[in-house]
């Protein structure tokens, strides 16, 4: 028969203890709630079944001073403490009578889009910084000093409430009892959302805001229905979102428009590239005009601490991080965000870090996606970099990577359907057809033409020299390193050259039948200046990589203001941040690796301001060349892209390199058998 032990050997005294901030004596802090004193006799197997069962966090503690062992007051360590009191047979009768801390402070309420979480202070150390950890962690929380709450964004409430499961019931339990939170936030989502955006109708929500906007937008500044919507979106994402409507519709006024929202978390930084970085201080100045603005031009610029807009380009971003840590920044705008897709790049790495800090981060692309979905994952994982920050967990599931004997390949594309359901939570996406009726319809047309017979016979017989290099090489049993990728290059650059002559008749033809200006895209330099020349009776303005910004934007006014009758782009340096609707046609005399690049391109006609009923793209074309191949490829290419933004399940295997070569197979242009053990390095 087990004998209860005496009572008096159990001594449960009220006990305050002192903690140390830092371990910086000289910043005592009483402990905010009560532990507990035990005093029992010196019974090493009590005490070593006490250190055992009692573990972490200061739980179970020797006090020299008071000849006893200090014990945290929570019910957890109470529950422990009396059944191992029990098993060596203790008298409990006073330790489970002591009084503890109850959860009764835990609260969680609805209040607008957000959800105010409050509960007391933990006495487990461990417990505190796990919860604290937690919430933190939550995109767009923030505190609220004024009403000593913290503040989480309604559609974050399931998420979190998942992670506190198992860590801090109270708060996951108050979480579960709010008033049909799993229905607002699927009805938020869903509403506001990629395929329900453009039919919402919601006058209440219009009319707050530009009520809120009017007040700082100059008289006659407003936005469309549909670019609240937008704003909207990004506040019911926690200030973390990615908008990726089609090109010209906006974005640009959108993220100044929620920036204009929220004053308070002033200074903003726009991070965009260097050709649209006087349009970014054009738009503020338009829409903000009382806001501070620095455009920064050099590496070595100091940045203001009186400026309320930064404007800096990608590639000044790792020269001014420091400087641009330093200042902080609560509200970031990464404009054309594709510009991050690689990871390992500088300016990337430079990026994730500074936006780390930010309260609201905006992405802003039209092709987020421009080529493959491996290129998708830094933005998610500078929107949500706990829900995608493992790169690897991200490269199996979505880009169907595959280990080849020598390392990954992650070029492919699987479960795309999957990917745009998980995005579609905090990634908003309309089409110029569903959002604007007076916008017109974009018509993308590929048009043959016939080059004239020397430019002809020089493709042909650059086209014979690489397919006789190539059988070379298959024959003596080998291929150099980027053999492939040049011959195609190679092969594309002549595609262009020899469609110089034919471009500037069609030109003459378009404009002797419309008298309307006109926007010719080519890729190459040498491709530009001959159509120069071929186009000298014209009224002609150039828009390249070697022209500076300020000149791009007089050349732009110029062309918009009726000044010149043709306008010649590269592809590359031309295909963001320009507005061109002074003319409703466009014509590309090259194909570009990455199909995103030229819906940019087509898009810098195709956008508000445009009052034409139709804008054409016209992509020039030789039959029975690289051409052709070309276009076959860049349009499955184009499939992949828009199943992603758009929903969809295509599956990509490979490389626009590859893919064209295989291409050229089908066409006869290479023998079969010579391309099944050919490995590839693929250009995109």
């Amino acid at each position: 028969m087990t004998t209860v032990k005496d009572l008096i050997s159990i001594v449960c005294v009220p006990y305050e203890d002192t903690w140390y901030k830092r371990n910086d004596t000289k910043k005592q802090w009483p402990q905010k709630s009560q532990r507990i004193l035990l005093c029992f006799p010196n019974d090493k197997r009590l005490r070593d079944a006490f250190k055992e069962e009692l573990i972490g966090g200061g739980r179970f503690i020797w006090k020299p001073d008071d000849k006893g062992w200090s014990l945290k007051a929570t019910p957890e360590c109470v529950d422990i403490a009396v059944s191992i009191f029990k098993r060596f047979g203790y008298d409990t009768e006073i330790l489970e009578s002591i009084p503890l801390p109850k959860n009764s402070d835990v609260s969680a309420t609805i209040q607008g889009d957000s959800v105010a979480l409050k509960w007391p202070y933990l006495n487990d150390e461990v417990l505190r910084f796990k919860v604290m950890g937690i919430v933190k962690d939550v995109m767009g929380r923030r505190w609220d000093a004024a009403a000593k709450v913290w503040r989480i964004p309604l559609a974050q409430a399931p998420y979190l409430k998942g992670r506190l499961q198992g860590v801090y019931d109270p708060l996951a339990n108050a979480l579960s009892t709010l008033p049909g939170i799993e229905d607002i936030v699927t009805k938020a989502a869903e509403r506001i959302a990629i395929s329900g955006a453009a039919s919402l109708d919601d006058s209440e929500l219009i009319e707050s805001m530009r009520s809120r906007l009017a007040e700082q937008f100059p008289e006659g500044k407003e936005l469309y229905p549909f670019q609240y919507v937008g704003v909207r979106f990004a506040e019911l994402a926690g200030g973390r979102a990615l908008i990726g409507d089609d090109m010209g519709i906006g974005k640009t006024i959108q993220a100044i428009a929620y920036a204009a929202l929220h004053p308070e978390n002033y200074p903003v930084l726009v991070v965009c590239p260097a050709n649209v970085k006087y349009n970014w201080t054009k738009e503020f100045k338009a829409w903000l005009p009382a806001l501070d603005i620095q455009t920064i031009k050099k590496g070595d610029d100091a940045i203001l601490d009186s400026a309320q807009v930064v404007i800096i380009n990608y590639d000044l971003v790792k020269k001014q991080q420091r400087a641009l840590m330093e200042r902080g920044f609560n509200i970031i705008v990464f404009d054309e965000s594709h510009y991050l897709k690689n990871a390992k790049a500088q300016r990337t790495k430079a990026s994730l870090d500074i936006a780390k800090a930010a309260e609201n981060v905006l992405c802003l692309s039209g092709t987020a996606i421009t080529n493959r979905p491996l290129e998708f994952y830094t933005t998610l994982n500078l929107l949500r970099p706990i829900e995608f920050g493992n790169f690897f967990a991200f490269a199996k599931r979505y880009t169907d990577a595959k280990h080849n004997g020598w390392g990954w390949n992650f070029n492919g594309a699987s479960n795309t359907q999957e990917l745009h359901e998980r995005t579609r939570a905090f990634t908003i996406r309309r089409l110029k057809k569903e959002v604007m009726d007076d916008l017109p319809d974009k018509i993308r047309q590929t048009v043959e033409v016939e080059p004239n017979p020397s430019e002809l016979k020089e493709y042909r017989d650059v086209h014979q020299w690489w397919m006789d290099q190539y059988m070379m090489h298959y024959e003596s049993g080998g291929f150099p390193p980027g053999f492939v990728l040049n011959m195609l290059t190679e092969l594309r650059h002549h595609a262009g050259r020899m469609k110089v002559s034919a471009t500037a008749d069609w030109v003459r033809e378009y404009r002797d039948l419309t008298g309307k200006p006109i926007v010719v895209f080519a890729h190459h330099r040498d491709v530009i200046e001959m159509l120069s020349e071929e186009l000298q009776e014209f009224s002609l303005g150039f828009i390249t990589g070697e022209v500076n910004a300020e000149k791009r934007q007089v050349m732009v006014d110029q062309f918009q203001d009726g000044k010149l009758d043709v306008l010649v782009c590269s592809t590359i340096a031309a295909k963001e941040g320009l507005t061109l609707t002074a003319a409703d046609t466009v014509v590309f005399v090259e194909r570009e690796w990455v199909p995103g690049w030229e819906e940019q391109a087509e898009d810098r006609v195709n956008r508000i301001g445009q009052d034409a009923e139709t804008v054409h793209a016209i992509y020039l074309t030789v039959k029975e060349t690289i051409d052709t191949r070309f276009d076959n490829v860049i349009e499955q290419k184009r499939e992949v892209v828009q199943a992603i933004l758009d929903g969809g399940n295509i599956e990509e295997r490979s490389g626009i390199a590859k893919a064209l070569l295989e291409e050229m197979v089908r066409a006869g242009d290479i023998p079969v058998e010579t391309v099944r053990n050919l490995g590839l390095k693929s250009k995109d």
